[in-house]
């Protein structure tokens, strides 16, 4: 095997494409200094694999590509191929393991549209890698990276190097870099055993201390859960209880509705029969009175009328007085109420107009003290233009701003006047209208107690007292309606709360999904618990908590979103989880890296703020978290103070962010933030916000449901009361029933009329309030609108200032600030006391309003007691006459009646016996009424019960509690509610207890006992990785030594043939622990004394000696071609002379190829290559090539070819029994499972260890390292026979 041909295109100086051929033998290439001959040496270090571009004598990999020289057009890629003869060898074998006499390896690099460059590698034409070249060619001991090819200033570093640097040599050659590999990973894993067992050793500790406080805790546990089973099978026999309670009760009830229908029906019988008995009564005593008028000759003058008369005006008279005194009562109790809110009018008219002659005073003082502001600003602005054109025009700006400014003040003044006008108006329609409501219900309620009054004059009775039965009736009904009004407003809150229950609920669920997080917060947190994203620590939320609990919405306010940022150990965590939440689409979150964030100090107003009064502190110092976290938290938190309110922060704000305990901000830029407090999703520890509220809204529930109970069960008493009353109402008669009658009829039209009017009133009220509140929305909108136009005049302004301030002369630009100030103060006072006046004369005309109002309702009041009074005068009066009168005819009927007394006497009885009939009569429909009343109720009750038990069985079944036989066995509902309410403060007494230490426990012991299996396992591994240690140390020492022995003898035998007689040697500095020291080289010239030290050397001396060490080498490792680079330039002529003479010597076994200028190196050589350029900086080749004897040659160095080859395909077999005999280091063992937690810990160790292996090394001993490997499988592949070739993955560099 050896190297055909050079075919290079684009490569460095050499422009389009070129071929040099070469050939067995010595090869000499030659030419002026920069024609380009050097870049033969790089071409093939190009296509055998460089370690870098600077070994190339190039920048990077763009260097390479032909530049265009000085007249021609830069290259856009650049190609190199070498071509190797690979002839079948007498023993059937190729150097090169791959079947074809002629292997053509190409490696090509070219340039993207954006000059980024791009490497390809073809072998053979087909595509390939770096590191398949390497296998191929390291197969024929061949490698770019041995001493095989040796470049410009290799010799002279060989000579320079140090003892150590001269030993890693050796470790190279003698392949002990494999072995270095396998001792430092098995002292890592050592390393890594001894950690687990100290860990184990560590949390073994606290899990027994746990597992004594769990054994505590699962006993009480156990002990809870056997109260719970007790508890949950009570509960299943109270609600089987309940159910055979309630289906009993229903039975009941509806048992005795039947038993009251039946008796009303045969009361009402019985009613009917006595209404016949009355009639027959009525008709008999229709008679005796036929016979006593006509025994007295008829009715005399109408006596009989004209005591009837009397009797109804006397009761007529009296009803009147009964109620024009009810009336007065009630009148004095509406006048002391009146005078109150008479008194509060003027009170607040009196007050108002303080207020204005104030404000008009302030607005006077403000007016002035703006005008002279004014003057003094607009006298400084003359200097200002003055002093400058660009402070004139910085000036005139802010006169523009000063405008707008003052302009968007109108505006906003205007605005509040509008609002605060139609507000005031709306509060006094307000007022009006619930004036007039009341007015309403008084007017219904007078309308419904006539209404009741006509309809129980049918059954009035005169012996009883029908107005205190009419009062009471009234009350019943106005308590009924305040019932029914509490049980409307108490379900609608009901609803209400439930509702919120509801929403709460659902919002709380919708929270727990993500802790309240952001979604991409959520998905990252999510992906770290499922173990996909390491080095995430928590979110802000989590990992802080304040140290005072009052503070806490403050800290969060100062927060704001970056409750949801994520804190990581490193920017490269972070980068990972930005790719996981973008591959999957799950949103953004905000991260933290702990490696990248810095601490900011504190601004100078933040430091010399911290101290003042009403400031407590920085945010992040009243919080409590991790010290290792605090550069995120105090980057969260950007230096943030916290006041206690918002004065303080207006006292000290500007350059430095301010949050009060109330919630509101303010901006270093002066920008301020407030209003309404917005619930955050997230609090402190991870809490979501919101489960207070759902057991706030849990327990309002509760309570609003006892109370819709409570009302319920009172207004069922109210309308039993009202059916009572009612019922003794309907037992009443009365004589002047007709007469009662008409006078209620015209009683009940005047009060519908006057509910008419009332219900008008109210509804005209209505409207106008509707109409104002509407309103109202708008002129709130367009104050809205104003301030905002305000607050950007007001930015706009300032930047003004701003501008002419940081341009103007320090004293102008102060007093300039001052009167800006002084101006902006005296305006805010006049726009207040204008907006106090403007809205005044509005708010007085109203007042005054009402007071009129409240005194003419005062007047009309007075004006009906006198005419009352005035009545009652009239009605006393003729009461004392009438009854006189009454006296009178009565006295003159009684002696009429003397003389027939019997006939009297019969009708007496017979008006009593109606009486008594009428009275048994009246009782029996009443008794059938309530028995009626009472079936109804009981009807009504029986859908209740009814829906209890459909509900209590729909809870049943969600409980899957099943329904219990008739039949079943079960204790009462108080005994099973009493058994069960035991059972509840038996677990109540348990408190907090921990229910799932029973699973703890068994998980602690189980950890424990895995945590003992572990400790024996490592401890065996770590016995084992010692024993493994110490064999690889005394291997690697006898192969490095037995390489040391070889080489030595061979630096022997060429120095002195070099030097002509001369002595060397190779020595370790440290021969027992040779890895531990140096190797020194010994190198005696001819003629020199045997002390001389290599330092000593001349350069030349030092060459020869390096290459002699060079050699050596290759005579340990021989190669099928070599490749010098002017070795020789610092050599004089004999040493020259030798080197050449070595080369062409060693050429009978080997191809050589050596750059060189040297007359005598040239005369050696076999073959010629010139390189020249034509002055275009374009490198060409001359060719003098000696076929002849290359053919000559060409038998002999196919038979040391064999030669080579068995002595590597032995070499091959000795590394493969070598390979046999390395111990091998196992894997690594995986975390113990037992260590739980701790095993991200771990894993990050183990990948941070495993990323700085192999840094100490040279790369030249890796690479090398990787290639005694490749040996390895090499042995194997062809023990068994197998000649397929392998390509691994692509290597660092880009491939194509």
């Amino acid at each position: 095997m050896y190297l055909k041909s050079l075919e290079v295109e684009n490569f460095k100086s050499f422009k389009g494409e070129a071929t040099i051929p070469f050939d067995r033998g010595f090869t000499a290439i030659t030419g002026p200094n920069g024609s380009g001959k050097s870049n033969c040496g790089d071409a093939v270090q190009f296509v055998l694999g460089a370690r870098s571009a600077k070994v190339l004598r190039a920048q990077n990999s763009k260097d390479l590509i032909f530049n265009g020289g000085k007249s021609n057009r830069p290259a856009r890629n650049a190609k190199v191929t070498l071509v190797f003869a690979n002839p079948t060898l007498t023993n059937g074998r190729r150097r090169l393991p791959i079947d074809s006499d002629e292997v053509r390896m190409t490696r090509e690099v070219r340039l993207t549209k954006s000059n980024n460059t791009v490497s390809t590698y073809l072998l053979n034409g087909e595509e390939s890698n770096q590191k398949a070249f390497h296998r191929i060619l390291g197969q024929a001991n061949a490698r770019p990276d041995g001493y095989n090819i040796v470049l410009q200033g290799d010799v002279t570093r060989l000579s320079s190097m140090t003892a150590m640097e001269r030993r890693k040599v050796l470790d190279s050659v003698a392949g002990v870099t494999s072995y270095d590999d396998e001792i430092r990973k098995a002292e890592r894993q050592k390393g890594q055993v001894e950690d687990y067992i100290e860990r184990i050793a560590l949390v073994e500790g606290e899990q027994k201390d746990q597992l004594k406080k769990l054994e505590k805790e699962k006993a009480v546990a156990e002990r809870a859960r056997e109260t719970k089973e007790e508890f949950d099978a009570a509960h299943v026999i109270l609600q089987q209880s309940r159910h055979l309670s309630s289906k009993a009760e229903i039975k009941h009830h509806a048992d005795e509705r039947t038993r009251y229908l039946s008796e009303a029906a045969e009361l009402e019988s019985k009613v009917k029969d006595a209404e016949i008995i009355l009639l027959s009564l009525d008709d008999r005593i229709g008679e005796l009175q036929t016979q006593i008028s006509e025994a007295m000759g008829g009715d005399k003058g109408g006596l009989n009328a004209q005591i009837g008369e009397l009797q109804v005006s006397l009761a007529l008279k009296k009803d009147h007085i009964e109620e024009a005194q009810s009336s007065d009562e009630e009148a004095i109790v509406l006048l002391a109420e009146l005078e109150e809110q008479i008194t509060a009018a003027k009170n607040d008219l009196h007050s108002h107009e303080s207020n204005l002659i104030s404000a008009k005073e302030a607005l006077d003082a403000s007016k002035k003290a703006f005008a002279e502001t004014e003057a003094i600003e607009s006298e400084i602005r003359q200097s200002l233009e003055n002093s400058g054109t660009e402070n004139a025009t910085l000036s005139r700006a802010l006169s523009k701003a000063n405008e707008l400014l003052d302009s968007c003040r109108e505006s906003v003044t205007e605005a509040k006047v509008e609002a605060e006008k139609v507000a005031n108006q709306a509060d006094m329609i307000a007022e009006q209208l619930s004036t007039a409501e009341e007015s309403v219900e008084d007017a219904r309620l007078a309308y419904d107690d006539l209404q009741l009054q006509l309809e129980e004059l049918e059954d009035s009775n005169p012996e009883n007292d029908r107005t205190a039965l009419g009062e009471e009736l009234r009350k019943a009904q106005s308590a009924e309606k305040k019932l029914i009004d509490e049980s409307t407003a108490v379900s609608n809150r009901l609803q209400d709360a439930e509702r919120k229950l509801a929403a709460a609920r659902t919002e709380l669920d919708r929270r727990s999904g993500s802790n309240g997080m952001a979604p991409g917060a959520a998905a990252v947190m999510a992906a770290r618990d499922r173990g996909e994203l390491k080095g995430i620590i928590g979110t802000i939320s989590e990992l802080c908590a304040p140290k005072d609990a009052s503070h806490a919405d403050a800290l969060a306010t100062a927060v704001g979103g970056g409750m949801n940022s994520v804190v990581v150990e490193n920017d490269q965590m972070a980068a990972e989880a930005m790719a996981l939440l973008k591959s999957r689409n799950l949103g953004r979150a905000t991260f933290l890296p702990l490696n990248k964030m810095q601490a900011n100090r504190a601004s100078g107003k933040a430091a010399m703020s911290v101290n003042k009064p009403g400031v407590l502190g920085f945010a992040h110092e009243l919080l409590d978290y991790d010290p290792r976290i605090a550069t995120a938290v105090a980057y969260a938190l950007r230096n943030t103070l916290v006041v206690d309110n918002i004065g303080t922060a207006r006292r000290l704000m500007g350059g430095v962010r301010l949050v009060t305990l109330g919630g509101e901000i303010t901006e270093p830029g002066g920008a301020m933030i407030g209003g309404s407090k917005q619930k955050m999703k997230t609090g402190f520890g991870g809490k979501i916000h919101g489960a207070g509220e759902v057991e706030k809204l849990v327990s309002e529930v509760d309570r609003l449901s006892i109370m819709a109970q409570t009302v319920s069960a009172a207004l069922s008493q109210a309308r039993t009361k009202q059916n009572e009353i009612r019922g003794r109402i309907n037992s009443l008669a009365e004589d002047d029933q007709s007469i009662k009658a008409g006078t209620l009829k015209a009683e009940a039209d005047l009060a519908t009329k006057a509910l008419d009017k009332a219900k008008g009133l109210a509804s005209e009220l209505q409207r106008r309030l509707s109409n104002l509140e509407s309103d109202h929305v708008g002129k709130v909108q367009m104050l809205e609108n104003a301030k905002a136009r305000l607050v950007e005049a007001e930015a706009a302004r300032d930047d003004a200032a701003d501008e002419l301030r940081n341009s103007s002369p320090d004293g102008i630009r102060q007093r300039l600030l001052d009167a800006q100030t002084m101006r902006v103060e005296a305006e805010g006072a006049a726009n207040k006391a204008q907006v106090i006046l403007d809205s005044g004369k509005e708010k007085g005309d109203l007042l005054e309003e009402r007071l009129d109002s409240l005194t003419s309702r005062a007047d009309e009041i007075q004006c009906e007691m006198a005419v009352r009074e005035k009545s009652l005068k009239e009605w006393n009066e003729s009461i004392e006459k009438e009854s006189q009168l009454l006296r009178e005819k009565e006295a003159e009927r009684s002696s009429l009646l003397e003389e027939h007394e019997e006939l009297d006497n019969e009708r007496k009885e017979l008006v009593e016996e109606r009486a008594e009939v009428k009275a048994n009569a009246n009782q029996k429909a009443n008794s059938a009424i309530n028995c009626r009343s009472m079936a109804q109720d009981i009807e009504n009750s029986l859908a209740v019960r009814q829906q209890n038990l459909t509900d209590l069985l729909a809870e049943m079944a969600a409980e899957s509690i099943p329904v219990a036989d008739d039949d079943a066995d079960l204790p009462n509902v108080g005994d099973a509610q009493k058994a069960v309410n035991n059972l509840r403060r038996k677990l109540d007494k348990f408190g907090d207890f921990n229910m799932l230490a029973i699973e703890q426990y068994d998980a602690c012991k189980s950890r424990l006992d895995e945590m003992k299996d572990d400790f024996k396992t490592l401890q065996s591994r770590r016995k084992r990785l010692i024993d493994i240690t110490d064999k690889l140390e005394s291997q690697r020492k006898k192969r490095l030594l037995a390489t040391l022995k070889e080489v030595n003898e061979n630096f022997k035998v060429v120095y002195n043939r070099l030097s002509n007689g001369g002595r060397g040697e190779l020595f370790l500095e440290n021969p027992d622990e040779p890895f531990k020291g140096g190797l020194d080289m010994w190198a005696q010239p001819r003629g020199k004394s045997n002390k001389s030290r290599l330092q000593g050397l001349s350069g030349g001396e030092k060459s020869m000696a390096s290459l002699s060490l060079i050699f050596a080498i290759q005579d340990h490792d021989p190669s099928p071609f070599y490749y010098f680079d002017e070795v020789d330039q610092n050599l004089d002529v004999p040493n020259s002379k030798l080197i050449a003479t070595e080369c062409r010597n060693r050429s009978e076994a080997a191809q050589f190829i050596m750059v060189t200028l040297r007359k005598v190196s040239l005369e050696l050589a076999d073959h010629h290559i010139g390189i020249t350029h034509g002055g275009d900086g374009c490198s060409r080749r001359i060719v003098d090539f000696d076929r002849e004897r290359a053919i000559e040659l060409g038998a002999q160095a196919e038979k040391e070819a064999t030669e080579a080859s068995d002595k590597n395909h032995s070499r091959i077999e000795e590394a493969r029994i070598i390979a046999e005999e390395m111990p091998e280091v196992p894997d690594s063992l995986p975390a113990p499972k037992s260590l739980g937690g701790l095993l991200n810990h771990i894993k990050e160790e183990e990948e941070s260890a495993e990323s700085t292996g192999f840094e100490a090394l040279s790369e030249r001993a890796d690479e090398l390292s990787e290639e005694i490997e490749e040996r390895q499988k090499l042995v194997s592949e062809l023990l068994a026979e197998d000649n397929m070739e392998i390509v691994d993955d692509t290597e660092g560099e880009q491939e194509v």
